[in-house]
């Protein structure tokens, strides 16, 4: 990985997206046992039941977006001319700066009108503001790695689609407002 992007690890749980009004609502480990029992309703065991690219869990009183299906870093990408942006899965890539030319590529297009591609809804919350973190922190004490992500306050529309090239091999999830 290079220094272009700010790029977010976790611990081999997923990534959690999570509006700033509800991070203090998300309880991450705290009383979290075994993920693979169902009885286990613990945020993080809740998260990562979610075995797709797109997922929702409740938080407090609104949702958390999962970021699973693949392990690899996350990168927040805003868009040129686009309400929203991208969040880019670090799969396998040759050189960072084919990033940004294949986020405006016919071929992620493509790759997000395929059979295996996913869509979802996240909702930002009043302020706009949303967190990208590790599902297995607690939101009122980050520990690992986690970015903010200002956006304007609303619903958006997640795409996600796998995309390679002979240089890149990611996931991306390209959000639109609505």
């Amino acid at each position: 990985m290079s220094d272009l992007h700010e790029w977010i690890e976790t611990g081999g749980g997923p990534h959690l997206l999570v509006p700033e009004e509800l991070l203090s609502k998300w309880r991450g480990i705290d009383r979290w046992s075994n993920h693979e029992n169902p009885n286990d309703q613990s945020d993080y065991a809740r998260a990562c039941r979610i075995t797709s690219w797109i997922g929702t869990v409740r938080c407090g009183d609104g949702s958390a977006t999962v970021l699973a299906g693949d392990v690899g870093p996350i990168a927040w990408i805003n868009a040129d001319g686009l309400d929203g942006g991208y969040l880019v899965q670090w799969l396998g890539i040759d050189n960072e700066a084919d990033i940004l030319p294949a986020l405006s590529s016919k071929g992620l297009e493509e790759a997000f009108a395929a059979e295996a591609a996913e869509q979802g809804m996240l909702e930002t919350g009043g302020s706009g503001k949303l967190k990208l973190i590790d599902s297995a922190d607690i939101g009122t004490d980050l520990v690992n790695q986690n970015c903010s992500i200002s956006l304007e306050p609303g619903r958006y529309n997640i795409h996600a689609g796998y995309f390679e090239t002979e240089t890149l091999m990611m996931v991306v999830r390209k959000m639109v407002k609505l």
